[in-house]
């Protein structure tokens, strides 16, 4: 019996779906109809990989990012053949933007796949037959589907002081590209955030040769600077053998992660959490200096971080909310600092505008609100710094409290009780197989939903392996299939 299957969105994570179903047996993808959906902007490229300046970098090195994970060597070949560069360890987002768009339109071609160009804004699910009616601009697209896989990570930015709305507030600073026409001849920014998206923004701003910026976020610590240089790690206690002995069980307790972490740190050859911390990680400036004190042991730690938030994929659905709330208080911050390092050309950019008086991060900040002539920012220390331009990088997640600037497809399914937002952040899934739970009608067996959309019951879903690695379980489950997973 032919099925029609539907994928909304197509970057990273409606790829991973199309690679995952590409492994079908033959026999079975005959047998498929597969219809994609994305808009003509965004198509093959997402929102984390659209056209920009080249400023904005990849945080992963080249040989360690790929369309597909089953072959890591795949982006730098297609450099090479490309006539690109491939001596430096990073490269800009918008070009592996171009390499994934040119391997998924290969593999759009390959699979005969029907490729729709528009939005889709609304779904009806006909709950007799469990299948689904999918609207796009306004009106109903003539399939039925059997099937359909949310891959639209298009999330709306986090609005910490609710400030949305002011003429010289940047709620969202991409495309980078974009910035100096937003803030026309602002000389003296400030910025809210120092992740991430943060390290972008203030690598564009400072690349303006009169600007200076103040930055701060709550805890003022920017990630820590990737070490590229060091051997693969031998792990003593969380092996692999152990890991699926634990998915085996019922319940992952607080206790029993930390035993596990404390295990390898002193297996590597550190003390205890308390003197990593103190010694290895520090906010602000000094924390970004101590890449060139301790690079050897910040590289043990950034591969042990790395192998928690894997863990994590499959215990995290295990641990009880209050386990979690351990973690999150105890761990999460710093395991986040480490996992998700910026590129060293990064740092040394901070480095340079911080010695020379550029940049200023602000301490303690407690309030930011409006004024007569821009923003007030308040310290805790009872400081008042005053700004023109405001911008916030603190990066993109579906919350209650900003779910009403989700997109209409978003608020749609909202509004049908169709998904609901999770405690965590992002939409409620069954972990193991990607599954929609739905407040209404329970788990949707025939809705499924990737990436940053399910960011907080996935643990870390941020990496292009882990996605393409839950969308195979997926399809595994929906398909009955015999891929490898």
């Amino acid at each position: 019996m032919r099925r029609t299957i539907g994928i909304i969105g197509m970057g990273v994570s409606g790829f991973a779906v199309l690679l995952a179903l590409s492994r079908l047996e033959k026999a079975r993808l005959k047998n498929l109809s597969i219809i994609c959906f994305d808009d003509q902007l965004h198509f093959g490229r997402g929102i984390p990989f659209q056209e920009d300046i080249d400023l904005a970098l990849i945080n992963s090195p080249v040989d360690d990012i790929s369309f597909d994970y089953r072959d890591m060597s795949d982006f730098v070949a297609w450099m090479t053949d490309n006539g690109y560069e491939t001596y430096q360890d990073y490269v800009s987002r918008s070009l592996y933007g171009q390499y994934m768009s040119e391997r998924g339109q290969d593999l759009i071609d390959q699979l005969g796949v029907e490729l729709v160009l528009s939005r889709v804004d609304g779904l009806t699910y006909l709950q007799g037959t469990q299948q689904w009616q999918v609207t796009v601009d306004g009106q109903v697209y003539e399939v039925i589907f059997d099937e359909l896989h949310l891959a639209c990570g298009d999330l709306p930015p986090i609005d910490p002081y609710q400030l949305e709305g002011n003429s010289n507030y940047i709620g969202d600073p991409y495309p980078l590209k974009d910035l100096g026409q937003d803030l026309g001849a602002a000389k003296e920014v400030a910025l809210i955030g120092t992740g991430l998206a943060a390290v972008d923004v203030l690598k564009w701003l400072l690349s303006q040769p009169e600007t200076t910026v103040m930055a701060f976020s709550r805890s003022n610590y920017f990630p820590t600077v990737r070490i590229l240089a060091g051997k693969p790690l031998h792990w003593e206690v969380m092996t692999d053998a152990k890991l699926d002995q634990l998915c085996q069980e019922a319940h992952f307790s607080f206790e029993t992660f930390e035993a596990l972490l404390l295990g390898e740190l002193q297996a590597l050859g550190f003390e205890d959490w308390a003197k990593v911390c103190e010694t290895y990680l520090g906010p602000g400036i000094d924390g970004l200096d101590l890449a060139k004190k301790y690079p050897e042991e910040l590289y043990q730690l950034q591969q042990l971080a790395s192998r928690v938030a894997d863990w994590l994929t499959d215990l995290w659905p295990l641990m009880t909310r209050s386990d979690r709330k351990k973690y999150q208080d105890t761990y999460e911050k710093e395991i986040i600092n480490l996992r998700n390092p910026m590129p060293e050309i990064s740092a040394e950019a901070i480095l340079e505008a911080s010695r020379s008086g550029r940049l200023g991060l602000l301490d303690q900040v407690t309030d930011v609100s409006e004024t007569e002539h821009g923003f007030k920012i308040q310290a805790e220390t009872g400081k008042v710094y005053h700004a023109a331009h405001l911008i916030n990088a603190t990066g993109y997640h579906l919350k209650s409290s900003n779910q009403d600037r989700a997109t209409a497809l978003l608020r749609d399914l909202l509004d049908q009780r169709l998904i609901q937002i999770d405690e965590q952040g992002g939409l409620s899934v069954l972990a193991e197989t990607a599954q929609v739970i739905s407040p209404r009608f329970g788990l949707l067996p025939t809705l499924f939903a990737y990436g940053e959309l399910v960011n907080g019951v996935i643990y870390q879903n941020n990496s292009t392996i882990k996605i393409q690695k839950i969308a195979e379980r997926a399809i595994c489950s929906s398909q009955g299939s015999k891929i490898d997973c």
